[in-house]
């Protein structure tokens, strides 16, 4: 009894102490790691949260999730604290792979290779304390050794535990991260009791929690430190354990899976022979079901086994040139274009004139094409090396390939009319081999070429039957996916681009390439969203795309388009930063001209948008100016347009007029040249609008409005167009008028979100004092009605409320919350939050604020 008044005692003591200096001054108490903290500690931090007065104290006490296992006195306490209303608790995350970046960064003291923060990211779980563990010997290293201080400190936990416990520990290690119950039942070879008895320990000590149907390791480094401790005959007879009760039943593991595993552990199990066996039939399996780039990696054991094996060639059915040419293929098709290359060029060098030169032609074509996926230059060159290594007699599906690459270079190169030629050759000698599908690709290519030219329902036909030759091969349905939603998105028929671009997306993500053909086909499907106004979705595509990480040729294009969206939503910091990261990502690479011309019309946006009429000008010149230059309408006219933008903007500026002219003339003579070729669009009004009369004459506005409403988009120009009228008819002293076409300017550019052109139209409201609101004084314009919502946000905004309030109150993030208030400023037309409020309060616009 004495000793619990005296606790007490103590616990009034402290918290006293503490309330007294918290009267003066803030004051905050951190606790750290209460996992370790005894009964009496406990005991006093629920004696202060109770008994604490209403001072300035702010206590923190942390803890470790995985330490507490199911018996831990700590959870008992932290149920009563959770009913007590004063308290909160905070789940911490682990930290993601931006965060990993930043601590290692932070750790190292200098930058650090993305492969490495991408090893330690996955090693360390997100723990932090592993994290900077891992740094000091990746950095180091670039090993994946652990440091032995930490391997001690994790085995800790094991050594109290018994005997056989460790033992089923180790055993749980060699079969990975997680093993389901059954597979431990038949591998552990124990009785039931006893099985249960070891594992109900592991679980209880925390070493292993249950994982659905089986166990998994608290950390993936507590695995690692437990399967590195064994000795090696331990180890390997572990290894052959699992592989053995595999091959009986395989069905203990879910479908395709097995294979793998059972590769892994014979190898592990130094069975070399079995080892490549069992990679050859995985990866076998793994293609079938579209899981490439686990395929690669089983090849590429089996490449690195085959001097060990006594007769590889056996069991792979064919040479080590065959299974070089299998790995490759399954490097290209799970996105990694440069180990498919460097696998070739392998290869090609361990080819000599005496033994396989029959075969370089097919290496050659295999480089060409690789080449041009990974934009690199030479591809052209190396396929018609390749060609001229394949006997054109008697016709052969490899022949007729190397034929269907080269068309596909020339077109992407735009020599259309030599890539309309070469598909057409590879068509006949398909057809004479019988390889349908390969025609399917030569027929795709065929079409897309004739429609680049302007032949468009040709070509469209065209590629519709390439379709129907593919006969279900997956590889030619996804290039009619994206070559038709490519060509329907440059003739302008966007809702028909989305239709089938988005079809293709989910055919790809059927067949495991998500990664590959599934970020370009959200490109494909992303861009005619931007252009019929579905912003929104697009952006959500955008984002999706870029976190599959995608090969490098489909990231540019995702990363072009956020790009553009940020620059049109007004959002000019985070689109140079995206601008900096796309020209980044092209690194030193040679691209296709479509990328010239994409980057091109990006950056002359951006550079108006930003107020550089010079630099956007020369930005959209640069390419069509240049002696090579090919003209390609459907992609040009977009940067046509530009173009017209900047000479207009600099016309109005006062820039030398006789030069300006010159370039008009240039330009119109540009246009007329791509037009002729080419389906109606927009773009010859839209770019008469820029050039006619400096830019101000409202009847060529009116016009490009006008066809802009008939082919429903490119929406933003909807927007843009009506803010460009309102300005010709606010300079010809048409007030009415302009305030009529600002107006409706300034609600399609809210229902998109286009802040830029919202912002250039709520300027020009203010400086030409044209109000656009009933009932407002010239004095004061503004933009259109406020939304319900904004409403609301300008009610706590009059309040005084900060966004993160705001976002508090109405269930929404702080970052939506500024959102709105920079909407509700820009419709007001003021430049701050205390003359919104003013103004709101002195208009009564609070009243509708629960309309």
């Amino acid at each position: 009894a004495d000793t619990l008044e005296g606790r007490g005692r103590l616990y009034d003591v402290v918290t006293t102490l503490l309330e007294r200096v918290a009267a003066e001054r803030p004051l905050v108490v951190v606790v750290e790691d209460l996992q370790w903290a005894d009964a009496p500690t406990r005991d006093l931090l629920r004696f202060m949260v109770r008994a604490v007065g209403e001072v300035g104290l702010f206590a923190v006490a942390t803890y470790r999730t995985d330490e507490l296992h199911r018996g831990h006195p700590l959870r008992p306490f932290l149920a009563e604290m959770d009913r007590v209303r004063r308290v909160r608790r905070v789940e911490v995350p682990r930290l993601d792979s931006d965060d990993v970046r930043a601590m290692v960064c932070s750790v190292l003291g200098r930058e650090v290779p993305a492969d490495s923060v991408a090893r330690i990211h996955r090693r360390s779980e997100g723990i932090p304390f592993f994290v900077e563990e891992l740094a000091y010997v990746d950095g180091e290293c670039g090993c994946d050794d652990l440091p032995g201080s930490l391997r001690d400190l994790l085995l800790v936990r094991v050594e109290p535990l018994s005997a056989p416990t460790q033992g089923l520990l180790r055993l749980l290690a060699a079969g990975g991260n997680h093993v389901d119950h059954a597979v431990v039942a038949e591998v552990a070879e124990l009785e039931v009791a006893v099985l249960e008895t070891a594992l109900r320990e592991a679980v209880s000590s925390g070493v292993v929690s249950i994982d659905g149907e089986g166990y998994a390791f608290r950390h993936a480094l507590l695995r690692e430190a437990l399967h590195d401790d064994m000795l090696p005959g331990e180890h390997a007879r572990m290894h052959a354990r699992y592989a053995q009760v595999l091959e009986r039943r395989p069905e203990l593991l879910p479908t395709g899976v097995a294979p793998v595993e059972i590769a892994h552990h014979w190898q592990s199990a130094h069975d070399v022979e079995r080892a490549f066996s069992w990679s050859l039939r995985a990866a076998d399996e793994l293609v079938r079901t579209y899981a490439h780039a686990t395929a690669q990696q089983m090849l590429e054991r089996a490449l690195d086994l085959w001097d060990q094996v006594d007769d590889p060639e056996a069991s792979s059915h064919g040479d080590r040139l065959d299974l070089v040419l299998r790995a490759s293929d399954a490097a290209r098709d799970a996105g990694d274009v440069d180990r498919a290359l460097a696998l070739i060029k392998g290869a090609l060098k361990a080819v000599d004139d005496d033994g396989t030169a029959g075969r370089m032609g097919e290496l050659l074509a295999r480089k060409g094409a690789l080449l041009d996926k990974s934009g690199r230059p030479g591809g052209i060159e190396t396929l018609e090396q390749a060609l001229a290594l394949i006997p054109a007699e008697p016709p052969s599906p490899l022949r007729a390939e190397v034929l269907v690459s080269l068309s596909i270079s020339l077109m992407l190169s735009w020599r259309l009319d030599e890539s309309i030629a070469i598909a057409g050759e590879a068509i006949e000698v398909a057809a004479q081999c019988g390889a349908l599908h390969i025609a399917s690709s030569a027929i795709n290519t065929r079409g897309t070429a004739w429609v680049q030219l302007g032949d468009v329902e040709r070509g469209l036909a065209e590629l519709r039957r390439a379709r129907d030759a593919a006969d279900g091969r997956a590889g030619a349905l996804l290039r009619y996916h994206i070559n038709l939603s490519d060509s329907l998105n440059l003739i302008g028929r966007y809702a028909e681009a989305v239709e089938v671009a988005t079809e293709g997306k989910n055919h790809a993500s059927a067949l495991g390439r998500k990664r590959t053909h599934g970020s370009m086909l959200a490109g494909n499907a992303a861009e005619p969203m931007l252009m019929a106004g579905d912003w929104n979705h697009a952006e959500r595509l955008i984002r999706r795309g870029l976190e599959l990480e995608p090969p490098p040729t489909h990231a540019r294009h995702l990363l072009a388009l956020r790009t553009s969206l940020l620059t049109w939503r007004g959002e000019l910091e985070a689109a140079d930063a995206a601008m900096t990261e796309l020209r980044e990502a092209l690194g030193g690479r040679i691209w296709l001209p479509q990328d010239d011309r994409l980057i091109e019309r990006v950056a002359a946006e951006l550079a108006l948008a930003r107020g550089d009429a010079d630099g956007a000008w020369a930005a959209a010149v640069e390419g069509m100016s240049e002696s090579h230059y090919v003209d390609s309408p459907g992609h040009d006219l977009p940067i046509v347009f530009a173009a017209a933008r900047a000479l207009g903007e600099r016309r109005r500026a006062g820039l030398r007029p006789d030069r300006l002219d010159a370039d008009a003339a240039w330009l119109r003579e540009l246009l007329e040249r791509q037009t002729s070729r080419w389906v109606p669009s927009v773009w010859p009004a839209l770019v008469e609008a820029e050039l006619a009369s400096s830019g101000l004459d409202a009847d060529a506005w009116r016009s490009a409005l006008d066809e802009l409403r008939v082919v429903e988009g490119p929406a933003h120009l909807v927007a843009y167009s009506g803010y460009r009228l309102g300005l010709a008819l606010t300079e010809s002293g048409d007030r009415a008028g302009a305030r009529q076409a600002l107006r409706e300017a300034a609600s399609t550019a809210d229902q998109l979100g286009a802040g830029l052109i919202r912002g250039w139209i709520a300027e020009l409201s203010r400086r030409a004092r044209i109000p656009l609101v009933e009932g407002l004084p010239s004095s004061q314009p503004t933009g259109t009605a406020l939304t319900a919502r904004e409403h609301e946000v300008l009610r706590l905004v009059a309040e005084g409320r900060s966004n993160r309030e705001i976002g508090q109150e109405l269930f929404i993030s702080a970052k939506t919350a500024s959102v709105h208030v920079s909407n509700i400023l820009a419709k007001l037309g003021v430049s701050g939050r205390g003359e919104a409020a003013a103004l709101a309060h002195r208009d009564g616009l609070l009243d509708g604020a629960a309309s």
